[in-house]
């Protein structure tokens, strides 16, 4: 095994030398006869899978730190070995990694290859796949770039969202999607990244649509919503959340205090003080942090005020 390994290695290192050695040529060498010299590395250096896989890796080395045109010189070069149609095989065989490391060359080579290659993969077992397939949609997409959210059937995960939204600020060219096509989606976390989305890329036209959602039955759902509104600053939604607080959960009481914060005033924080019960003593405690925070002149005074109620109940 360690000879097996040595040899290996030593192989590995040979080609990486040769292919950054014609890479280099092939980009920056004005002399370098291109057909020549592509075709014969190609009928000698990439027969096997070793060497296809060595290739592709330092084609994907180099491209991420190059731009413009020496870009597309390397995404054709991708083409004219056929590392392309290597990739594509991968996706229906082998390790879950392989699967990963396909779907990510070809989506950073710019690769299109048919979509329902790549849908199964939305839901596949891991996280890692379902993270490349779902990079892929963005990042090859000319408009809708979010249309593999109606496929999932599995809950996004926060790195997925992270990688999403990533890929939407700076791998996306088109127009950024209406967020409020998945606020009815069967999956809550698709649902809470569209919330929170519709916040951060500020689409205050949706504010509307999303009054439903604070009646919906995922606690993190409302609790999302009710960010969103004190993000995009929302003041009419004040009164509705002071409403809302006594049959709310403790999670949410506490994000609805952190709204009357952002966006209300010290009558609101009085509203909702009278729902606090004596066993929400962390809500207590918030209760007079916040009236510090609306009063400050009055800090002694509240601060007798907290300490005669905590004799009281503690």
């Amino acid at each position: 095994m360690r000879l097996y390994k040595n040899v290996r290695t030593k192989k590995k290192q040979t080609q990486q030398l040769l292919l950054q050695d014609i890479l280099n040529s092939y980009l920056f060498d004005e002399e370098f006869e291109e057909r020549i010299e592509l075709n014969h590395f190609e009928q000698k250096y990439l027969r096997s899978s070793l060497e296809i896989k060595m290739a592709i890796k330092e084609i994907l080395l180099f491209h991420s730190n190059i731009k413009g045109e020496s870009a597309e010189q390397l995404r054709k070069l991708f083409l004219r070995w056929k590392l392309d149609k290597f990739c594509i095989k991968q996706l229906s065989r082998g390790a879950w990694y392989t699967k990963s490391r396909a779907i990510f060359s070809l989506s950073e080579m710019l690769i299109a290859v048919d979509l329902q290659t790549i849908k199964p993969l939305l839901n596949h077992k891991r996280d890692e796949v379902r993270q490349q397939s779902q990079l892929y949609f963005v990042k090859l997409a000319k408009n809708q770039p979010l249309l593999f959210l109606d496929h999932l059937t599995k809950p996004l995960t926060i790195w997925e969202e992270i990688y999403i939204e990533d890929a939407l600020r700076n791998e996306y060219q088109g127009v950024i999607p209406d967020f409020s096509k998945w606020l009815k989606s069967d999956l809550d976390s698709v649902v809470e990244f569209s919330v929170r989305m519709i916040a951060k890329f500020n689409q205050f036209e949706n504010i509307p649509a999303l009054l439903p959602l604070l009646d919906h039955s995922a606690e993190s759902v409302r609790k999302e919503t009710i960010k969103c509104y004190y993000v995009l600053e929302y003041v009419e939604v004040v009164e509705l959340l002071v409403a809302k607080f006594e049959n709310e959960s403790h999670s949410v009481k506490k994000t609805i205090l952190e709204a009357i914060k952002r966006l209300g005033d010290y009558d609101n924080l009085l509203q909702v003080a009278a729902k606090i019960k004596d066993s929400e003593w962390e809500l207590k405690i918030i209760y007079y942090k916040l009236s510090e925070y609306f009063l400050p002149e009055e800090k002694h005074k509240i601060y007798n005020q907290y300490e005669e109620e905590k004799a009281r109940l503690l």
